[in-house]
């Protein structure tokens, strides 16, 4: 329980952090707009100066309260997202059903943040679009333009909604070379703040022309709830497309309510997915009380805490990789006192824990999709040595000479007993009845997948629980590859000889997961061919397989006992394996 307690203390002070950073860009992003609304260029000192004493004035620090209560309610939900434990859902319906509240409660705080945004930056533009209600013609009007500016900002919210948060679900990014934190936020922040303009133009170009078509009524309904009249003036095609300031600030208030929300989430992705060099084992203090450190088995076992163990699994890949990392010799030392290879028989019973889990579970998997054959992928005819040739050849000679005949199997007897012999009547009935209940269930069916929207929602997708396992592999495909590397090395790190126990029971997981994958070659999973998550995994067990036969490849004949599996081996000593 305390190493549950520990992987979590770890992912909260990440969390916090990037809590932190996701309300230090609020100021950021509100000193940009500043920036651009300000704008004056026969002045730009003043332009300068008074953007800098406006943003940090009394009266916006306790204006953007509010945005920030709201950041920090997304931020949480964001948060338990990325730390939950991903649950596989059979069909759609289900998907729904577990999943709708928090996409319910997302779309809410979505919107929350595009109005908060809006009220916030609506009290620093022009008299004109601050309030909803405006003077027209010696009466009060709803004001169409403050309405126009608060629907885009609800517009760009929902816009990033429905392209990363409504069909799925945030996810951990672990880039190929690993960069500085700020190296990557920095770079984060140039990227999204130049694409955000660019992506948010034809957005709002395309809201405008929405909101001539449907701003009347919107505005008819406000008007009619606050019993005011509506200026049918600025409701006009040409009152908006030569609004030059109006679709200015539209333009800017969606490119900053889509990089406020980018950015929060991949602040969340870079904390929670910077390395972590775990310790092999805890080192002992004073008083003989151990410190509280997480090792890399304890992190690789901690399957509640999904984030961590792709960080051990990432590490445990980077050790592996990394020659002058002093923990491999740890991996391989013995015990003091006992002179046993604990850190190496715990590393390698929870990896190879780990890989026959999944390989288990694609095993289940794959027999639910009706493209896979049974058949075996390699004959399993084992071929006869010399010895027992002619040990047969011994046999039958013995048997010739004194005359022993071959015992011929006698056919098994039924337990007449237990089977009573059925009568040509009942025995018509008896088929027409399995017939008649075959057609029915086959009708029943049938359908079930003709009636539109029923399977669809309700029926499980053929070959959907391999995609899902697929898709969540970059665990088992980093514990593969460092648990290779790990072995490769051992050749010439090990001293005592403490993997070359395991390595056997290491060969043979990774061939019957290569196995299993090889079963996928002609199937489609979600539509495609080839599945990238497929061909990523299936030559990262290549890879491996080649880097350990590499190294041992004088050796196999003694680790390995079945003559089936030394034959595929011998393909990647001679590379062949395709």
């Amino acid at each position: 329980m305390s190493t549950i307690v520990e992987c979590k203390k770890l992912c909260l002070r990440r969390c916090m952090l990037a809590l932190v950073y996701s309300i230090g860009v609020q100021y950021l992003l509100l000193g940009f707009f500043l920036f651009f609304i300000n704008f004056q260029v026969l002045h730009p000192l003043r332009w300068i100066s008074d953007t800098i004493s406006l943003l940090f004035s009394f009266y916006t620090w306790f204006s953007i309260i509010p945005l920030i209560g709201a950041v920090v309610l997304y931020s949480i939900l964001l948060g338990k997202s990325f730390l939950a434990v991903k649950r596989y859902y059979p069909t759609r319906f289900q998907w729904l059903i577990y999943t709708a509240p928090r996409k319910v409660l997302f779309f809410i705080l979505h919107l929350l943040v595009g109005y908060l945004t809006t009220w916030l930056y609506a009290n620093y533009w022009h008299v004109d679009y601050r309030n909803m209600i405006c003077d027209c013609f010696g009466t009060k009007c709803i004001n169409s333009r403050y309405l126009f500016l608060t629907c885009v900002g609800l517009f760009a919210a929902c816009l990033h909604f429905t392209k990363e948060n409504l069909r799925t679900d945030p996810e951990l990014e672990f880039p190929i070379i690993q960069e500085l934190m700020l190296v990557r936020i920095r770079s984060l922040l140039y990227r999204t703040l130049y694409n955000s303009l660019l992506r948010s133009f034809t957005p709002t170009i395309c809201f405008g022309l929405v909101y001539w078509l449907l701003g009347g009524i919107l505005n008819r309904y406000f008007a009619g709830i606050l019993a005011i009249d509506v200026d049918e003036s600025t409701l006009t095609f040409f009152s908006i497309a030569a609004n030059v300031r109006l679709i200015f600030y539209a333009w800017i208030l969606a490119a900053q309510i889509l990089s406020n929300m980018h950015l929060m989430q991949h602040f969340f992705a870079i904390h929670l997915s910077e390395e972590v060099t775990f310790v092999i084992e805890r080192k002992p203090v004073l008083c003989g009380v151990g410190v509280e450190e997480i090792t890399l088995v304890d992190a690789l076992s901690s399957s509640l805490v999904p984030v961590v163990q792709n960080l051990a699994a990432h590490d445990l890949y980077n050790l592996s990789n990394n020659k002058g990392d002093p923990r491999r010799k740890e991996i391989f030392a013995l015990s003091v006192p006992g002179a046993h290879p604990y850190n190496w028989n715990q590393l390698s019973a929870q990896c190879l824990s780990l890989i026959n889990a999944f390989t288990e579970e694609l095993t289940t998997a794959l027999k639910k999709i009706s493209t896979v054959k049974s058949t075996p992928l390699f004959a399993s005819i084992k071929p006869t040595t010399a010895t027992e040739a002619a040990e047969k050849i011994l046999l039958r000679q013995y048997n010739e000479t004194y005359g022993i005949r071959r015992m011929m199997t006698e056919p098994s007897i039924e337990n007449t007993t237990t089977t009573k012999q059925m009568s040509p009547a009942c025995k018509r009935v008896h088929e027409q009845v399995e017939k008649l209940k075959k057609q029915f269930d086959q009708a029943l069916r049938t359908t079930f997948r003709t009636i539109p929207g029923l399977y669809y929602m309700f029926g499980e997708p053929e070959g959907a629980k391999t995609a899902y396992l697929l898709s969540n592999s970059d665990t088992i495909l980093w514990v593969v590859q460092g648990l290779a590397g790990i072995c490769a090395a051992s050749l010439t790190e090990d001293k005592y000889g403490v993997v070359q126990v395991t390595l056997p029971q290491v060969i043979k997981s990774l061939l019957t997961l290569k196995t299993e994958l090889d079963k996928l070659n002609n199937v489609n999973l979600n539509g495609k061919k080839m599945d990238r998550n497929f061909i990523t995994l299936k030559n990262g067990i290549k890879r491996s397989l080649y880097n350990i036969c590499t190294v041992f490849r004088d050796y196999l004949r003694e680790l390995v006992e079945s003559t089936e599996d030394l034959r595929k081996l011998q393909c990647y000593v001679h590379y062949v394996e395709t």
